[in-house]
């Protein structure tokens, strides 16, 4: 049953990422008044459809991606029937810049779409984990970590990294992951002092992304009336940095250790603005177990229609600047390939995110649409972005390319995109779990 909700949840995703794609090709070359043969879903062998104007829209037999097919448009991807009949409805006949459109109007529905998703989520509203939006002050060092090694313990502040200001976790967390095996410069405040800690980063053995072992403060959201913890003193707000010697570094790790206590105090460590305290507390049964009366603190990210369209541009904007900066880092040898999502990459987070519910299944569809707007810009063609650098090659010396000149691009383009899906798919094949241990 999880193979098939991985398979369904993996065909839904990039169903729905591939349609709105071509859908933005289909609707901007119609609108320019172009023939349009076909509009798939899938490749292969035609299933079933139906007929818009001159478009036979269909659905195909293999669901892994999807494709338009123009009046006078080369078939370099697929074969079919695209013959010019002579009425000047064909792609080639049509001005550049109305071909640029066309082009340009698959990745920007994926923008579109993420846009989109994430606009109702915010109008809806979601808790999410207060942490990513907390200063970044460290909560718990891991054993043996290269901040460990460093001098680092919690209650200590990261203000800078080599030099960049990180105001919250979320910023501070997305300069290490980009910075595996790396010397960094970190500005750190204690209590009140300021000083630079020099910090080797580790690349993690799967992903291959920077770590330096610490992980941000678990903040109590909720302190339940006349509970244990309300009892012992405990306050919303406060962090919680060991309970019995242990490190705590997610809220989960917390119902467990409180499970084991049977019914014997707990030595909590405790941040509360800016001073580490010991607090004792003994959880109570109340029914359902022992607890202590807390709960994690999240925040309520939730706006009406225009700020919610607004935080859906900033976040879509953000994301594709990390991106961009996580391209150039690749292609610069910062950062491993591993790093990359092929494939299997997707079909498991889809998998995952069905498991989840609706609404880790559509935010993944977004981030997923993005993802796949942005790499269809990349200047190789057969994608978006080849086609879209030879009409700007085209405009720029005021005549078309030579058909063998197109066709060299073409075939050197198609050469690279085979080239990168291979390496995708290694880096997929690599992080399952079989493999990492025959490769041990």
């Amino acid at each position: 049953m999880t193979l098939l909700t991985t398979v369904l949840a993996f065909v839904l995703v990039l169903g729905i990422v591939i349609f709105v794609h071509e859908f933005g090709h289909l609707v901007t070359a119609k609108a320019f008044g172009m023939r349009v043969f076909v509009f798939s879903f899938g490749f292969g062998k035609r299933l079933f459809g139906f007929k818009w104007g001159d478009t036979d829209c269909r659905v195909s037999a293999v669901p892994l991606g999807g494709y338009v097919k123009l009046e006078g448009e080369g078939d370099d991807l697929v074969s079919e029937d695209t013959s010019r009949l002579g009425d000047g409805r064909d792609f080639l006949s049509r001005p550049r810049w109305q071909r640029f459109l066309v082009y340009l109007a698959g990745p920007a529905m994926n923008a579109v779409l993420t846009i989109s998703v994430l606009a109702v989520f915010y109008m809806i509203g979601f808790a999410i984990d207060a942490s990513r939006f907390d200063r970044p002050i460290v909560g718990a060092v891991e054993a043996g970590s290269p901040a460990e090694r460093a001098g680092l313990e919690p209650g200590d502040e990261i203000l800078a990294i080599d030099g960049e200001p990180v105001p919250s976790w979320e910023e501070a967390q997305y300069h290490i992951l980009l910075r595996p095996d790396a010397p960094l410069s970190l500005r750190v405040r204690r209590g009140g002092e300021e000083r630079r800690v020099e910090v080797h980063s580790v690349a993690t053995s799967a992903e291959r992304v920077g770590s330096i072992g610490v992980h941000p403060l678990v903040r109590i959201g909720q302190v339940l009336e006349g509970e244990p913890a309300e009892e012992a003193g405990l306050r919303p707000d406060d962090a919680i940095l060991m309970i019995d010697g242990t490190s705590i570094r997610s809220f989960s790790d917390i119902p467990p250790l409180v499970r084991q206590a049977e019914g014997r105090a707990l030595e909590l460590r405790v941040f509360r603005d800016g001073e580490i305290l010991d607090v004792a507390v003994t959880p109570r049964d109340s029914g359902q177990g022992p607890r202590v009366g807390i709960g994690p603190k999240t925040v309520i990210r939730k706006f009406g229609p225009a700020g919610a369209v607004g935080e859906s541009v900033r976040w879509t904007w953000e994301m594709t600047r990390q991106t961009f900066d996580v391209i150039g880092r690749l292609l610069t040898a910062q950062i491993s390939p591993k790093t990359m999502m092929g494939p299997l990459g997707i079909a498991q987070a889809s998998g995952d995110a069905a498991r989840g519910g609706a609404g880790s299944l559509f935010f993944l569809v977004a981030v997923i649409s993005l993802q796949v707007g942005i790499f269809n810009l990349f200047p190789l063609a057969p994608l978006d972005g080849g086609h879209l650098a030879i009409i700007a090659v085209e405009s720029a010396v005021r005549r078309d390319l030579s058909p063998g000149v197109k066709n060299w691009i073409m075939n050197a383009g198609a050469l690279a995109i085979f080239l990168l899906i291979g390496l995708v798919l290694y880096s997929d094949i690599s992080k399952l779990g079989f493999v990492q241990n025959l490769m041990q």
